[in-house]
């Protein structure tokens, strides 16, 4: 599960969908914020009814002569508001939400008088019972205005559930129809993006469609246009390889007849090898060029049971080699390039080992398969080079008749057009171990049995 969501907010898609959810969380909690602020607006109808009544009394008071302020507010009151004009009245110390909303609300209607105003409740408990209201009517007065009121009625909830339910469902709104559209915009990408990984395992692909925002449609119409370059311009060179090839071969077939009639023994011999030598190039030239085309179509395959039936076809010629695996590896491939690569593999580490040990295993995702032989090994500043078409190394693996540097390269074309990689190690004191490393998905399975020894 944490992969699966690491995966998904490494996207496009996750990581927007990231970023609205975070927005809405962000307000929803502004919204809550707001609400208990003190400084919020006020919840109706509390408090406009007593802001008014006691808003009325003062600007009156403030008309009325200082000493007879007094009997004025004792005959303004009412059961709801009580009113004392007084020099030292009792503080009540109590601060709460409906007082905040109370002292702002009367400063406002008193701003004009240039009134102070101060709103406190009395009882800690039952802060709604008594609520004390101190307005100083001038700057300089030595008296002030009490007024003691009550709040009527039970103080309705803040977050009510029409509130809290609607914020929500805002929320949620937008970030659903914010993921349906991102993913309609990003869709196209996400194609483009499939399409370059399939070219570069097979290039004979059908023009991506070109849809989407103007940015991914220009991407798609210059993928559509490089694509096109690029496989006109491999078919050209392999009809040209081809051609030449084939060319060849005609008077390599002359010069063997020719060599055939001649009567010395050491010309005949030189010129043979020489011969071999151009066929084995122009051979594998067109295996090289042809390693990755991809014209083979995919097929299950027991992976083991061809591995130990190659193996047992060398051993049959007289090479040093076994086998080392499960008993059954099946495998979603292409046979005849597996076959290749396991053959060039093998003949490359017999031509430079006298024992070969093929191992084949599998772990979690993957399967491995292990060519190793006792050889002198490769330099380690050069396992990366011996991988490049037409690198050959010398003294020691790079100087013998009929290498023209193409085996290692062919097979790792074809290991990397089945989605795999190959690497070079070398062993210890020597030799050298070719390893491939295969995905291994749904659709291969293998069966582990005891490894079969050949």
């Amino acid at each position: 599960m944490r992969r699966f969501f690491s995966d998904f907010f490494s996207t496009t898609l996750g990581q927007i969908l990231a970023i609205i959810a975070c927005s809405s969380v962000i307000t929803f909690g502004l919204f809550i914020v707001l609400l208990f602020y003190p400084g919020g607006p006020p919840t109706p109808p509390w408090p406009w009814p007593p802001t008014y009544r006691i808003a009325n009394i003062a600007r009156l008071l403030a008309q009325t002569p200082a000493d007879a302020r007094a009997k004025t507010a004792l005959a303004l009151q009412s059961p709801n508001v009580r009113l004392n004009v007084t020099a030292m009245p009792a503080r009540c110390t109590v601060y709460t939400l409906d007082n905040g909303e109370l002292q702002r609300s009367l400063r406002a209607e008193l701003r004009d008088i240039g009134a102070t105003v101060s709103v406190h409740s009395c009882d800690a408990r039952e802060p709604n019972a008594t609520i004390q209201v101190l307005v100083r009517l001038h700057p300089d007065d030595t008296t002030v205005l009490e007024a003691r009121t009550q709040r009527i009625g039970p103080e309705p909830p803040r977050l009510t559930f029409p509130f809290v339910g609607a914020l929500i469902f805002m929320c949620v709104g937008v970030a659903a129809m914010s993921a349906w559209a991102v993913s309609r915009v990003i869709r196209p990408l996400r194609r483009l993006a499939d399409k370059a990984e399939a070219f570069g395992r097979d290039i004979a692909l059908a023009p991506i469609e070109e849809e989407g925002p103007l940015e991914i449609r220009r991407a798609a119409h210059a993928f559509n246009l490089m694509q096109e370059r690029i496989t006109h311009s491999l078919h050209n060179r392999t009809r040209m390889l081809a051609a030449v090839s084939h060319d060849l071969r005609t008077p390599l077939t002359r010069m063997r007849l020719q060599l055939d009639t001649n009567e010395s023994e050491s010309v005949r011999d030189k010129l043979r090898k020489d011969i071999d030598l151009m066929q084995t190039m122009v051979s594998s030239a067109l295996a090289f060029l042809s390693s990755g085309s991809g014209d083979e179509n995919k097929e299950w395959l027991d992976l083991s049971a061809l591995i130990a039936t190659i193996c047992d076809e060398y051993e049959e010629a007289g090479a040093v080699i076994r086998y080392e695996g499960p008993r059954q590896i099946r495998c979603f491939c292409r046979p005849d390039g597996m076959q290749r690569v396991l053959a060039n593999l093998i003949d490359n580490a017999l031509r430079f080992g006298e024992t070969v040990v093929v191992v084949a295993s599998v772990r979690a995702e993957t399967i491995l398969i292990d060519v190793s032989d006792d050889g002198p090994g490769i330099p380690e500043t050069r396992l990366r080079d011996v991988l490049e078409p037409f690198v050959r190394l010398d003294p020691s693996r790079g100087g013998q008749p009929g290498s023209v540097g193409l085996g290692l390269a062919i097979v790792r074309d074809i290991v990397r057009a089945h989605g795999g990689e190959l690497t070079l190690i070398n062993r210890r004191p020597s030799g050298l171990t070719a390893r491939i490393v295969l995905q291994h998905s749904t659709r291969n399975r293998v069966v582990e049995d005891e490894a079969p020894q050949h």
